[in-house]
Protein backbone atom coordinates (compact mmCIF):
# COMPACT_ATOMS: atom_id res chain seq x y z
CA UNK A 1 0.00 0.00 0.00
CA UNK A 2 1.72 3.32 -1.07
CA UNK A 3 2.70 5.40 1.79
CA UNK A 4 0.76 8.61 2.93
CA UNK A 5 3.79 10.47 1.92
CA UNK A 6 4.04 9.15 -1.43
CA UNK A 7 0.47 9.93 -1.67
CA UNK A 8 1.12 13.54 -1.01
CA UNK A 9 3.90 13.55 -3.21
CA UNK A 10 2.27 12.28 -6.44
CA UNK A 11 -0.73 14.93 -5.58
CA UNK A 12 1.67 17.72 -5.54
CA UNK A 13 3.30 16.58 -7.79
CA UNK A 14 0.40 16.08 -10.25
CA UNK A 15 -0.86 19.31 -8.89
CA UNK A 16 2.15 21.71 -9.45
CA UNK A 17 2.35 19.84 -13.23
CA UNK A 18 -1.00 21.31 -14.10
CA UNK A 19 -1.53 24.67 -11.69
CA UNK A 20 1.88 25.85 -11.44
CA UNK A 21 3.36 26.57 -7.57
CA UNK A 22 1.01 29.29 -7.15
CA UNK A 23 -2.06 27.50 -8.25
CA UNK A 24 -1.38 24.15 -6.46
CA UNK A 25 -2.90 24.60 -2.47
CA UNK A 26 -2.34 22.94 0.12
CA UNK A 27 -5.56 22.19 0.92
CA UNK A 28 -6.09 20.99 -2.50
CA UNK A 29 -3.08 18.44 -2.61
CA UNK A 30 -4.30 17.42 0.55
CA UNK A 31 -7.61 16.63 -1.42
CA UNK A 32 -6.16 15.40 -3.72
CA UNK A 33 -3.84 12.91 -1.39
CA UNK A 34 -7.30 11.80 0.76
CA UNK A 35 -5.37 13.26 3.87
CA UNK A 36 -6.24 16.27 5.78
CA UNK A 37 -4.56 19.87 5.32
CA UNK A 38 -2.39 19.21 8.42
CA UNK A 39 -1.26 16.13 7.57
CA UNK A 40 0.88 17.76 5.15
CA UNK A 41 2.99 19.30 7.77
CA UNK A 42 3.83 16.18 9.77
CA UNK A 43 6.20 15.47 6.59
CA UNK A 44 6.75 18.44 5.10
CA UNK A 45 7.55 22.11 6.90
CA UNK A 46 6.08 23.97 4.03
CA UNK A 47 4.55 23.93 0.50
CA UNK A 48 8.11 24.71 -0.60
CA UNK A 49 9.94 22.08 1.37
CA UNK A 50 6.85 19.70 -0.73
CA UNK A 51 7.79 21.17 -4.10
CA UNK A 52 11.89 20.36 -3.40
CA UNK A 53 10.43 16.91 -2.57
CA UNK A 54 8.63 15.99 -5.29
CA UNK A 55 11.85 17.04 -7.54
CA UNK A 56 14.74 15.90 -6.26
CA UNK A 57 14.53 12.05 -5.86
CA UNK A 58 14.69 12.30 -9.78
CA UNK A 59 17.36 14.26 -10.16
CA UNK A 60 18.92 11.51 -7.56
CA UNK A 61 17.70 8.75 -10.18
CA UNK A 62 18.81 10.46 -12.92
CA UNK A 63 22.58 10.82 -11.82
CA UNK A 64 22.31 7.21 -10.57
CA UNK A 65 21.54 6.20 -13.97
CA UNK A 66 23.61 8.24 -15.65
CA UNK A 67 26.18 6.53 -13.64
CA UNK A 68 25.50 3.01 -14.89
CA UNK A 69 26.22 3.80 -18.36
CA UNK A 70 29.71 2.72 -19.94
CA UNK A 71 33.02 4.92 -19.27
CA UNK A 72 35.07 3.72 -22.13
CA UNK A 73 34.59 2.64 -25.64
CA UNK A 74 33.81 4.95 -28.81
CA UNK A 75 33.75 8.28 -27.49
CA UNK A 76 30.53 8.72 -30.15
CA UNK A 77 28.59 5.88 -28.99
CA UNK A 78 29.44 6.83 -25.65
CA UNK A 79 27.81 10.36 -25.97
CA UNK A 80 24.62 8.92 -27.73
CA UNK A 81 24.07 6.15 -25.11
CA UNK A 82 23.97 9.24 -22.85
CA UNK A 83 21.77 11.80 -24.72
CA UNK A 84 19.21 8.45 -25.16
CA UNK A 85 19.16 7.91 -21.44
CA UNK A 86 18.22 11.37 -20.92
CA UNK A 87 15.69 11.39 -23.29
CA UNK A 88 14.29 8.17 -21.50
CA UNK A 89 14.47 10.28 -18.09
CA UNK A 90 12.72 12.93 -19.08
CA UNK A 91 10.09 11.11 -21.16
CA UNK A 92 9.49 8.54 -17.49
CA UNK A 93 9.33 11.61 -16.00
CA UNK A 94 7.28 14.37 -17.51
CA UNK A 95 5.74 15.70 -14.91
CA UNK A 96 9.04 16.51 -12.84
CA UNK A 97 10.85 17.91 -15.56
CA UNK A 98 6.83 20.54 -16.50
CA UNK A 99 7.74 21.67 -12.82
CA UNK A 100 11.74 22.13 -13.37
CA UNK A 101 10.94 23.78 -16.63
CA UNK A 102 8.63 26.19 -16.07
CA UNK A 103 8.49 27.12 -12.21
CA UNK A 104 11.87 26.83 -11.82
CA UNK A 105 12.77 30.38 -13.33
CA UNK A 106 10.74 31.09 -10.24
CA UNK A 107 11.69 29.36 -7.43
CA UNK A 108 15.74 29.58 -7.84
CA UNK A 109 16.15 26.52 -5.50
CA UNK A 110 14.23 24.18 -7.59
CA UNK A 111 16.72 25.45 -10.60
CA UNK A 112 19.67 24.84 -8.09
CA UNK A 113 18.88 21.30 -7.29
CA UNK A 114 19.05 20.84 -11.36
CA UNK A 115 22.35 22.74 -11.60
CA UNK A 116 24.80 21.32 -8.60
CA UNK A 117 23.71 18.07 -9.07
CA UNK A 118 24.81 18.44 -12.98
CA UNK A 119 27.59 19.98 -11.81
CA UNK A 120 28.67 17.38 -9.39
CA UNK A 121 27.71 14.63 -12.07
CA UNK A 122 30.46 16.10 -14.12
CA UNK A 123 33.99 14.09 -13.52
CA UNK A 124 36.76 15.08 -14.79
CA UNK A 125 36.43 11.95 -17.27
CA UNK A 126 33.54 13.68 -18.72
CA UNK A 127 35.83 16.93 -19.24
CA UNK A 128 38.37 14.85 -20.88
CA UNK A 129 35.90 13.26 -23.29
CA UNK A 130 33.77 16.24 -24.34
CA UNK A 131 37.06 18.52 -24.84
CA UNK A 132 37.95 15.08 -27.32
CA UNK A 133 34.81 15.40 -28.74
CA UNK A 134 35.32 18.90 -29.49
CA UNK A 135 38.64 18.23 -31.57
CA UNK A 136 40.71 18.95 -28.22
CA UNK A 137 39.91 22.44 -28.44
CA UNK A 138 40.28 24.39 -25.32
CA UNK A 139 36.92 24.85 -23.69
CA UNK A 140 35.08 27.02 -21.29
CA UNK A 141 34.48 24.81 -18.11
CA UNK A 142 30.92 25.59 -17.80
CA UNK A 143 30.35 24.41 -21.39
CA UNK A 144 29.32 20.85 -20.68
CA UNK A 145 27.12 21.80 -18.27
CA UNK A 146 25.57 24.50 -20.53
CA UNK A 147 25.35 22.16 -22.94
CA UNK A 148 23.48 19.55 -20.74
CA UNK A 149 20.83 21.92 -19.13
CA UNK A 150 19.99 23.24 -22.54
CA UNK A 151 19.90 19.61 -24.00
CA UNK A 152 17.84 18.58 -21.24
CA UNK A 153 15.42 21.27 -21.70
CA UNK A 154 15.33 21.39 -25.52
CA UNK A 155 14.41 17.80 -25.17
CA UNK A 156 11.27 18.06 -22.90
CA UNK A 157 10.34 20.68 -25.31
CA UNK A 158 10.15 18.14 -28.03
CA UNK A 159 8.75 15.43 -25.62
CA UNK A 160 5.94 18.01 -24.54
CA UNK A 161 4.19 17.82 -28.63
CA UNK A 162 3.27 14.25 -27.99
CA UNK A 163 2.37 11.42 -29.61
CA UNK A 164 0.20 12.11 -32.63
CA UNK A 165 1.52 14.16 -35.76
CA UNK A 166 0.81 17.52 -35.06
CA UNK A 167 -1.24 19.50 -38.38
CA UNK A 168 1.88 21.42 -39.19
CA UNK A 169 3.84 18.15 -40.02
CA UNK A 170 0.93 15.83 -41.36
CA UNK A 171 2.81 13.99 -44.33
CA UNK A 172 6.22 14.74 -43.18
CA UNK A 173 6.56 11.97 -40.09
CA UNK A 174 5.74 8.79 -40.05
CA UNK A 175 2.72 7.80 -38.01
CA UNK A 176 5.42 6.32 -35.00
CA UNK A 177 7.60 9.41 -35.24
CA UNK A 178 7.38 10.09 -30.97
CA UNK A 179 8.07 6.12 -30.43
CA UNK A 180 11.42 6.65 -32.43
CA UNK A 181 12.18 9.99 -30.74
CA UNK A 182 14.91 8.57 -28.55
CA UNK A 183 17.21 7.53 -31.23
CA UNK A 184 16.18 10.27 -33.66
CA UNK A 185 17.09 12.53 -30.83
CA UNK A 186 20.29 10.78 -29.81
CA UNK A 187 21.29 11.24 -33.22
CA UNK A 188 20.36 14.44 -33.65
CA UNK A 189 22.43 15.91 -30.99
CA UNK A 190 25.35 13.77 -31.30
CA UNK A 191 25.95 14.45 -34.96
CA UNK A 192 26.04 18.24 -33.40
CA UNK A 193 28.27 17.79 -31.28
CA UNK A 194 30.74 15.85 -33.47
CA UNK A 195 29.70 18.22 -36.39
CA UNK A 196 32.27 21.01 -34.00
CA UNK A 197 35.38 18.99 -35.24
CA UNK A 198 35.11 18.98 -38.67
CA UNK A 199 33.84 23.01 -38.56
Amino acid sequence: MESTRSRILDAALELISERGYNGATTAEIARRAGVAEGTIYRYFKDKKELFVACVEPVVHEALRRERRLPRSGDLRELIRIRIRELVQIIRENRAVFNVLFTEGRFHPEIADIMLQHVVSAFTAQDREAFAKALGEKPINPQLPIILTVGLAAAIWAILQVGPGVPAPFAGLLPPDWYDRLDDDIADFFTNAIFASTTV
